[in-house]
């Protein structure tokens, strides 16, 4: 199995569709789309037993109490046999049909790589646009033996998790996401990962990645969380030089957010 598509879910049902579509548009076809449910209460299991019998050796559907969105991406992680990995939630979806087909192919003429970030497309609830991310050239590294890039991964959050592809072995050698952060588990992971790796940028639309403007990542409480969280896995791994610099930006993203 090439790829392991994982897709977290919990009363889902709203742009699960989108989302399922897009895995079955692909034109490479050597995954598996592997679904871990909180026990939803609203048709999204329904949705998702439709679609397994569509296709009943490419889908998985596992069941769990819900324990926050790390422990559901390790379950997927733990219940996934593909090669590479992708976290495709449930309101985001593939950018187009041919994702998996020029990820794969890319990957085939880098066999060097352990993971490797592209763009994703944030979108609005409507579906509207808003930026292409990461959209900063200098953001681009295509070479993980970059003193710059590595560094910059410590002092920046650039890396969209939902486009991301990594190896299953990466997760055995190094760890799964960390239970203990609610939010903000993928820096965490990439600090982890960023000097004992391979990995590269690869210039291309993986993802739909929507933002609601009613979620609780958009409320005042959870811009907080967020901010602690964050703050907690800068402490880990940063020198005090290094986390009073990233304090001063956090700050200054805490008020771009605001206005």
């Amino acid at each position: 199995m090439r790829f392991s598509i994982i897709t977290c879910t919990r009363n889902s049902a709203k742009y699960l569709a989108e989302n399922i579509a897009s895995v079955k548009a692909q034109s490479f076809t050597d995954y598996e789309h592997v679904f871990i449910d909180g026990n939803s209460t609203d048709g999204t299991v329904e949705m998702i037993k439709k679609y397994q019998v569509e296709a009943p050796d490419k889908i998985k559907l596992f069941q769990f109490e819900p324990k926050g969105i790390s422990a559901a991406m390790n379950r997927g992680i733990e219940k996934s046999s593909g090669e590479f990995l992708i976290h495709l939630h449930s309101d985001d979806s593939f950018f187009d049909n041919k994702v998996l087909a020029d990820v794969d192919e890319f990957l085939r003429a880098n066999p060097e790589l352990d993971w490797i970030y592209g763009l994703a497309n944030v979108i609005r609830e409507d579906g509207l646009r808003i930026l292409i991310y990461p959209n900063k050239p200098f953001l681009h590294f295509h070479n993980s033996q970059s003193f710059f890039g590595r560094y910059l991964m410590k002092i920046l959050r650039f890396v969209p998790h939902q486009a991301v592809f990594i190896k299953k072995s990466v997760f055995d050698k190094f760890g799964n996401f960390d239970e203990t952060l609610s939010t903000e588990m993928d820096p965490d992971l990439w600090f982890r990962l960023r000097n004992k790796t391979n990995w590269s940028f690869f210039k291309r639309i993986i993802c739909n990645y929507r933002l609601s403007e009613t979620a609780a990542s958009s409320s005042l409480d959870n811009r907080r969380r967020n901010a602690e969280n964050i703050r907690i896995v800068q402490k880990r791994y940063l020198n005090p030089a290094e986390y009073f610099l990233v304090v001063i930006l956090n700050k200054i993203r805490e008020i771009r957010a605001k206005r």
